[in-house]
């Protein structure tokens, strides 16, 4: 059995691909250190804010008649699991060595541009799209769809700590370093879009606009976040630092697991009619797990994520949040 993969339309950040399996799941490019994370048992108080962990699937590439690129999901075969639990860097070598991947540079995508969303898929999501159609990668990790339950999600993406690197997994180097824009706040914005009721339609901001950002471009952003074009909505604001209050307690309390260039994904529904009341209908979770370390683990893909965890492991993380409930009670007292 298949399944035809489909773009996700809410993808506001990161620089890899999320496709939907289903309108409960989704996928994106399986990364060792991520799966290795999912694989453990996770504190109990913190797993409200994981997306569950659902497997991983083989994707391949394919083109209909018309050339166009189509995403199809498949099963692992059992022999291939094994293989996972075993050896997970064959993970990253499968993607190079499988001479069953077709070459399809030539291969249009569903996709035109535009850099307004028409069809209401976002325009980060475009644009991942269009690359993974060049850089095809055959094993996927399947991942509970956060924003399932709304209608019109308004989704902040927020990339925590300073320490942001990216990493070559089969040699253990860092090639890229990736800096805060931002470094006395210790977060980022990362992408975000909103839903403008008098417009009735999203609009977006990026991770490449988030990395301009100064401190103060960066207040300016999280308050238009609750801006649905009409008023300052303050009772989302405020629903909003008692759910982060929480999570931020939860972290500063964690031991076991460091929290390395994660990500915050802020979601609330869009009263995108006026009149209802959408206070009550939102979420925090926690997303982005490839630097993610942990005494449990035997050796991190990276070399660099393999020391001591020591004492308050996710104090980055913690004085990030402190920073954003300090900015989101400015927000409240004054509106």
């Amino acid at each position: 059995r298949s399944v035809i993969l489909r773009q996700f339309p809410h993808q506001v950040g990161g620089h890899n691909c999320i496709l939907m399996y289903d309108p409960w799941t989704v996928c994106k490019p399986l990364s060792v250190g991520e799966l290795l994370f999912y694989q453990k048992q996770l504190p109990h108080r913190l797993r409200q804010y994981i997306p569950k962990y659902l497997g991983v699937v083989n994707v391949l590439l394919e083109r209909d008649v018309d050339g166009n690129a189509i995403f199809r999901a498949c099963p692992i075969d059992p022999d291939d699991c094994e293989e996972l639990e075993h050896d997970l860097q064959i993970i990253k070598l499968r993607a190079d060595l499988d001479c069953r991947q077709p070459n399809f540079e030539n291969a249009k995508s569903h996709i035109c541009d535009r850099t307004q969303s028409q069809d209401n898929i976002s325009p980060c999501n475009s644009n991942c799209y269009r690359r993974q159609v060049q850089k095809m990668q055959d094993v996927f990790i399947l991942l509970e769809n956060v924003v399932q339950q709304f209608r019109y999600p308004c989704i902040m993406d927020l990339k925590m700590g300073k320490w942001h690197q990216r990493f070559s997994v089969q040699d253990n180097v860092s090639n890229r370093e990736i800096g805060l824009s931002t470094p006395k706040l210790g977060f980022r914005l990362g992408g975000m879009q909103f839903y403008n009721v008098p417009d009735k339609k999203f609009n977006y901001f990026d991770k490449y606009y988030g990395k301009r950002l100064d401190e103060h471009g960066l207040k300016q952003i999280l308050y238009q976040y609750f801006d649905n074009g009409l008023t300052f909505q303050k009772d989302i604001c405020d629903q909003m630092i008692k759910k982060l209050l929480l999570l931020r307690n939860h972290i500063d309390l964690e031991e076991s697991f460091r929290f390395r260039a994660c990500s915050v994904l802020l979601i609330y529904e869009s009263c995108y009619n006026g009149n209802i009341n959408c206070s009550t209908n939102m979420d925090i979770r926690i997303i982005d797990f490839s630097h993610t370390t942990s005494k449990e683990f035997d050796q991190h893909p990276c070399r660099q994520c393999n020391e001591e965890l020591g004492l308050n492991p996710n104090k980055e993380f913690v004085t990030a949040l402190d920073n954003l409930l300090s900015i989101f009670s400015e927000f409240s007292a004054s509106a």
